[in-house]
């Protein structure tokens, strides 16, 4: 029995083994197919994180461009709406003229129908008046008494006259109408032509309002997109804000120290002054001072030139301007030259389109044809250019206790510190290959750290 339990275990003992050696061939051969679907499966995440990311990068420029066609195109339906006001307006003004000029005309007509019914009434009475009169003559000469020829005489002196002033009137009248026809056909001419192009502004408003309510619904789809892009935009905006206040500060803290240096440089200028005139009263010797101020006295009889008011001219316009940057608000050049439109205006604003979005911006944003130059709308001096994301350069140009900033330029054509005249070309503005060349200039206005509304400003 113990001889059997002991086989029996030594039997167990060997299965066991052979079973532990089978099972660690196999693992050995399963081991190479484990490691290679492992790194398959590495590769394929890493090309699906690639493709993500491209896709994410697609949706964000998808998202940028239909963002900014949506700021063009709510520009667009904005001019569009005031031009059809604007049109509608000279319609209703053109059909009240046509409205006058109609009863005018009517009235001439009447008028003119009744002086020539009188006239006709007049002249039949003459004749027959002078019937059986072979001439007038014989009507003078028929006479009984002198004094009757001399009557008939001057009677038909009258009538001449009568007949050649009521021709005139009527003359001057027929000429007074056909003018009013004439008028009245070019107003009808005018109204014409305003009806067919408020028409087109109407279809034209249709066409954007169509595609403005696609790209709406195409964003609404895309919200995780559209949320990471204005998120991004506020930053970049808040960005540029931080670096300006920067440099603003910055630029007031060396003009703080350069007024306390002239201040320190005059005080000791004063002191040394001082200390000569004692030294020289001490001595009994009539102190600088006091010499110049016996030369200066005697200077006074001469007057001193008066100082030229300089006037600037604009570079490619014929408006010129003169005085202080302030006292021209209002008339300051535009910050572009040719055809522009105001895509986002300045100050915190409601999405027209996007009913949760709400946009803040500090200057405005021009958009314009694509190689179009920024350019000085007064003059002044260059303080800073610097670069900074999503505004490509920007150029800061001081003007007195004023600032213009001109962001989102290519190819500067000015340097720092360099004094500008108004008009003149500060850079191209730089056209956006990621959005069919699509040019925007991002323009602001401060009085110092304080944010202005441009649009008050330049014209």
């Amino acid at each position: 029995m113990r001889r059997f339990a002991i086989l029996l275990i030594t039997a167990i003992i060997i299965a066991l083994a052979a079973s532990d050696a089978g099972g660690a061939k196999r693992r050995q051969r399963q081991q190479p197919r484990a490691i290679g679907a492992v790194k398959k499966e590495q590769s394929d995440t890493r090309r699906a994180i690639q493709q993500t990311a491209e896709q994410i990068e697609a949706n964000r420029r998808s998202t940028v461009r239909s963002l900014n066609r949506l700021d063009s195109l709510s520009s667009d339906i904005d001019i569009r709406n005031r031009t059809i006001a604007r049109i509608s307006s000279q319609i209703d003004s053109i059909d009240r003229t046509i409205v006058v000029l109609n009863d005018s005309v009517a009235a001439l007509e009447r008028r003119l129908g009744t002086m020539r019914e009188s006239y006709a009434r007049m002249v039949r009475r003459i004749h027959d008046h002078q019937r059986g009169s072979t001439s007038v003559l014989a009507f003078i000469f028929s006479a009984e008494t002198v004094t009757q020829g001399y009557r008939r005489m001057r009677y038909l002196k009258e009538v001449s006259a009568w007949r050649e002033r009521r021709s005139r009137e009527l003359a001057a009248q027929a000429d007074t109408l056909r003018r009013r026809k004439e008028h009245l056909a070019v107003v009808k001419t005018q109204r014409a032509t305003s009806l067919a192009e408020l028409d087109s502004e109407r279809r034209q408003l249709q066409t954007s309002q169509q595609e403005t309510t696609q790209i709406v619904a195409q964003l609404k789809k895309e919200s995780t997109s559209l949320r990471r892009v204005l998120k991004d935009k506020e930053a970049k905006a808040r960005a540029l804000e931080a670096e300006l206040e920067r440099l603003i500060a910055e630029e007031q803290r060396r003009q703080e120290e350069e007024q306390r240096r002239k201040e320190e440089e005059a005080r000791r200028r004063q002191l040394a002054a001082e200390k000569k005139q004692q030294q020289a009263k001490a001595a009994g010797r009539p102190s600088e001072s006091a010499a110049s101020k016996t030369a200066s006295d005697s200077k006074k009889s001469i007057p001193a030139p008066a100082a030229k008011q300089r006037t600037y001219a604009t570079a490619d316009d014929t408006r010129s301007l003169s005085g202080t940057f302030e006292s021209n608000k209002g008339r300051l050049l535009f910050p572009v030259s040719g055809r522009y439109r105001i895509v986002r205006p300045f100050g915190r604003h409601q999405h027209p389109e996007l009913p949760h979005v709400v946009t803040d911006n500090a200057g405005i944003d021009i958009e314009t044809s694509p190689g179009a130059t920024a350019r000085a709308v007064f003059a002044g001096k260059v303080s800073a250019i610097f670069r900074q994301p999503g505004y490509n350069t920007i150029v800061m140009v001081r003007h007195g206790r004023y600032l213009t900033v001109y962001a989102g330029l290519t190819d500067i054509t000015v340097r720092n510190g360099q004094e500008l005249k108004q008009g003149q070309a500060i850079g191209k503005i730089f056209a956006d290959p990621d959005d069919g060349d699509r040019a925007l200039l991002h323009f602001e206005l401060r009085r110092e750290k304080e944010k202005l509304n441009p649009s008050l400003w330049v014209k």
